[in-house]
């Protein structure tokens, strides 16, 4: 809990220190929107991960993991991915959303995200996408979706 507690401080302080953007250093052009339906997760919270990566055997072993598996082991893996990894987390309620300009500092651009959400339905609740791109992530009722995020983009 501790742990997490500081991995939360950090991100947090990551976004308030105005972070560069993948959108070419343009702040003023969203990087994350998270948007958690009104049905979503049966109506109780999603955590949900946002997880970045440079290294492409560790991506390939991340990528194997599904929701449960990645929250049960996180703390673990970010410790042994070192800055090779990461981690961007939240906790939406149903009718919430989120709209970010930046994400906390990253040493380099990553090959790999995976976003985890914990669903109580079955399933891997895991997407991945090639590169750093701006993502749109949509919380609905049983599972969630990924797309990139354009401008624009309701």
């Amino acid at each position: 809990m501790k742990r997490l507690a500081i991995i939360l401080s950090l991100t947090l302080a990551g976004c308030a220190a105005g972070a560069p953007t993948p959108s070419a250093g343009r702040t003023d052009v969203p990087v994350l929107r998270i948007v958690a339906e009104s049905d979503a997760n049966g109506r109780r919270p999603v955590a949900v991960d946002v997880v970045r990566v440079t290294d492409p055997a560790l991506a390939g072993r991340l990528a194997g993991l599904d929701a449960a598996g990645w929250f049960r082991d996180r703390e673990a893996l970010s410790a042994e991915g070192g800055n090779r990894i990461a981690i961007a987390s939240w906790e939406m309620v149903p009718g919430q959303s989120v709209l970010l300009h930046s994400l906390p500092p990253f040493a380099t651009t990553p090959t790999q995200t995976l976003v985890y959400a914990l669903y109580g339905a079955p399933g891997a609740h895991r997407q991945t996408l090639d590169g750093a791109g701006a993502l749109d992530v949509r919380l609905g009722r049983d599972s969630f979706t990924v797309a990139p995020l354009t401008e624009g983009t309701p």
